[in-house]
């Protein structure tokens, strides 16, 4: 290999043949090489472990954050949704009878109402699983049957 004549260029081999000499040694060469340079090698890994860590709670941070919004913004797109309900008690709970007889796979998936007694659910809970269901588009079809 020629002697590049820029000093970018000759900078840059020079780190290229650096990494290529940190790569072939092994661990404990690496550390005997940055003691006998005076480097703290348990200051300087818990310096690394540090921003590491620091890294990741900021990443775990995010994405909770993240989380947090996305699901205020389904809250809320949930409760602005203007869905017309049959208004008597009795209706709604058939409606929602209905809805999960005819899709067994949701049924087990709402396994609090799966195990209740439709009886002892409140209004608002059937209100709340039948916005839920027409939220996830299960419940067009068994309102176009109620019309």
């Amino acid at each position: 290999m020629s002697t590049p004549n820029d000093a970018g260029e000759r900078l840059h081999a020079l780190m290229v043949a650096l990494a290529d000499r940190q790569i072939s040694l092994s661990d404990t060469e690496v550390l005997d090489d940055a003691i006998a340079d005076g480097t703290d090698v348990r200051a300087e890994a818990g310096e690394v472990r540090g921003v590491l860590l620091a890294g990741l709670l900021s990443a775990k941070r995010q994405r909770l954050k993240d989380a947090q919004t996305a699901h205020k913004e389904a809250v809320t797109s949930i409760k602005a949704t203007n869905l017309q309900l049959p208004s008597g008690r009795a209706a709604r709970r058939a409606l929602l009878a209905s809805a999960l007889q005819r899709r067994p796979e949701v049924r087990e998936a709402m396994v609090t109402l799966q195990h209740r007694n439709f009886d002892s659910l409140s209004e608002d809970d059937i209100e709340s699983a039948l916005q839920q269901l027409h939220h996830l588009g299960i419940l067009d079809d068994d309102l176009d049957r109620e019309k």
